[in-house]
């Protein structure tokens, strides 16, 4: 009379049955982003008598718009950047959908110029650890929140200096010095919005001191 399999032998099977339905659900995501690519380029919705892609998306697939752009964006990336789990049977480490977004996103961040080389480091290892999917969430948005801390800052300093380049054309014999200050430091913020970079990095104590004497009214020494 057989035995019956031991605990460990039955943990062992069904983790190996898992690892091939997640497998799986890794693959489906990449397929299903090849597949809507295919219906976009091709215009497929068109023959269903659709009036646009989102039509055809939301009423026969039930996906939202933004779903839908997302697998789109996801199938541009893996054409750019990783076409080898665009092949039928890829091998090695799939990422899963949510894995991939987040490995889109350090990887668009590292594609930036002039980052911080303790950004870039940062960016680099987190996007190794994305790659042997050992990348947590709380890690990923901890990473988020550090960008999006550098840059609202930014967005509100570029608002108020938009601002003084306004009221400054609009004043009698504003100083031309000024007005080249305020053209400066509104150039560098937006290079550093561009690819999130940090202001200190970019923006120097000179161009802020030059927007906040020209706010001021005092003269601007270039």
């Amino acid at each position: 009379m057989a035995r019956p399999p031991s605990p460990a032998q039955i943990a062992h099977r069904l983790t190996w049955q898992l690892e091939g339905y997640l497998k799986r659900i890794q693959l489906a995501y990449i397929q299903a982003a090849v597949q809507l690519a295919k219906i976009r380029d091709e215009q497929y919705w068109k023959a269903l008598r659709h009036p646009t892609i989102e039509d055809y998306a939301q009423k026969r697939l039930g996906l939202q718009r933004a779903t839908l752009y997302h697998y789109l964006q996801v199938h541009e990336w893996l054409k750019r950047d990783h076409p080898a789990w665009l092949a039928p049977k890829p091998k090695g480490f799939i990422p899963s959908l949510t894995g991939a977004s987040a490995l889109m996103w350090i990887e668009e961040k590292l594609r930036g110029r002039g980052l911080a080389e303790s950004v870039r480091k940062d960016l680099a290892a987190m996007r190794a650890q994305a790659m042997r999917g050992t990348l947590t969430d709380d890690e990923f948005r901890a990473l988020r929140a550090r960008f999006r801390s550098d840059v609202e800052p930014l967005r509100a300093i570029l608002a108020r200096l938009k601002s003084l380049r306004r009221e400054g054309g609009s004043v009698l014999r504003f100083p031309a010095t000024a007005t080249a200050a305020l053209d400066e430091a509104i150039r560098a913020v937006e290079q550093a919005l561009s690819s999130n970079r940090q202001i200190a990095k970019l923006l120097g104590p000179r161009e802020v001191m030059l927007a906040r004497r020209a706010l001021e009214g005092g003269s601007v020494i270039v």
